[in-house]
């Protein structure tokens, strides 16, 4: 029997380019990682009036929006230019009503995420505030936070059994949980590429876990991290950097942060602010 042999260095010829298209494709699919960026600074851009009391408020930057969340109306109002635009909610079971407003998000594409922990569900809106659709959470019994992953996932923490779960936006199928036994109690859930942080208002502790669940270690007051990995933590009145000398003092009123490209949105009852983020190269 005959055998064809190749040499070797033709072999080595055929195979580069699969090797080259290889790493072109992981690197397309991969995460965009940004140059390291220090915090330089925190500075109050605007503010606006709720009219009501807010218990979370959210900004998209693309739009100019802001989301305010009242769980005493059950409604979202909608913000642009300081000026209410529109209003969601309120006690019902229509598509954009709900039966225990819990909580909201903000999705990479910017969609509005609207926790309904009766329903066990998550309700979805464009900018202006129109239903476009809905997925049930699967598995959960009492789903009271949320936060929105940047890989098409979703955080939720389930206070009955007392875990953080993991939702594909994709198909609304469980991927994992974890946390268990390690927080109790959560009032607000915060995350970025490769961080989960839950927050508990009553002991004023955050958690921090990895994006794949791994405890990393707790510390008090409210922390979050940016698109640069940099901890922001607020307590007792003062906004810090952690990797940074940048701080900011603010009223000890403040009720929950949440943060968005380069702006931190501060809630204080019925008063919202933004701050931008100055950054620096590091060096």
């Amino acid at each position: 029997m005959n055998y064809s042999v190749i040499p070797l260095p033709i072999t080595r010829m055929l195979y580069l380019p699969f090797v080259l298209a290889l790493l072109i494709v992981s690197a397309c699919s991969g995460p965009q990682r940004k140059a390291p960026m220090d915090i330089d600074s925190f500075n109050l851009v605007s503010s606006l009036s709720a009219g009501v009391s807010v218990q979370k408020a959210l900004f998209h930057p693309n739009s100019g929006t802001v989301y305010a969340m009242s769980t005493a109306s059950q409604q979202i109002s909608i913000f642009r230019d300081s000026k209410r635009v529109n209003v969601i909610g309120g006690l019902g079971t229509g598509t954009a009503n709900f039966r225990n407003l819990s909580d909201i998000a903000l999705s990479m594409e910017g969609k509005l995420l609207a926790l309904d922990s009766v329903e066990r569900m998550l309700k979805m809106f464009s900018d202006d505030g129109k239903s476009i659709g809905s997925m049930e959470l699967k598995g959960s019994v009492q789903p009271v936070a949320l936060a929105a992953g940047s890989d098409q996932n979703v955080y939720v923490y389930d206070a009955a059994s007392a875990e953080i779960i993991v939702y594909s936006m994709l198909d609304g199928a469980e991927l994992f949980r974890f946390g268990k036994f390690e927080i109790p109690q959560v009032s607000q859930l915060n995350c970025n590429h490769d961080y989960v942080v839950a927050y508990e208002a009553q002991s004023n502790t955050s958690h921090v876990f990895t994006a794949l669940g791994q405890f990393i270690k707790q510390e008090p007051g409210q922390t979050l991290f940016d698109d640069y990995n940099n901890g922001i933590n607020l307590n007792e009145g003062l906004l810090l950097s952690q990797m940074s000398p940048a701080s900011l003092s603010v009223s000890t009123d403040s009720v929950a942060i949440n943060l968005r490209g380069d702006i931190l949105v501060l809630v204080f009852d019925q008063e919202i602010r933004m701050l931008k983020i100055g950054y620096v190269q590091v060096r």
